[in-house]
């Protein structure tokens, strides 16, 4: 399949990473404790911004990555392409 060479996608797009994850994931990543998560939650003073979603917390990804100083970099589909390419010992075009 022809792409446009401008084409890309967010590197947690490529590896499949979830949009939303919970709080205690949001908490590892950020090397809180759960205790100490659901309490920053509760005063408002989480790292990131939070959602309710019935009795759950919710972070969004990006904003989870961003407060963890994880870029989400653009990923062009050539260098995909050539990236598989590559990992399956294809010469390259």
């Amino acid at each position: 399949m022809k792409r446009d060479h401008d084409e890309s996608v967010p590197f947690s797009t490529v590896f499949g990473l979830p949009a939303e994850v919970g709080l205690r994931i949001a908490a590892a990543t950020l090397g809180l404790s759960l205790t100490s998560a659901y309490k920053q939650a509760q005063c408002g003073d989480f790292p990131c911004p939070l959602r309710r979603v019935g009795r759950r917390y919710v972070v969004r990804l990006r904003d989870l990555m961003r407060a963890a100083g994880i870029q989400d970099v653009r990923v062009h589909y050539d260098d995909l392409e050539a990236g598989a390419r590559f990992a399956a010992g294809e010469p390259d075009v």
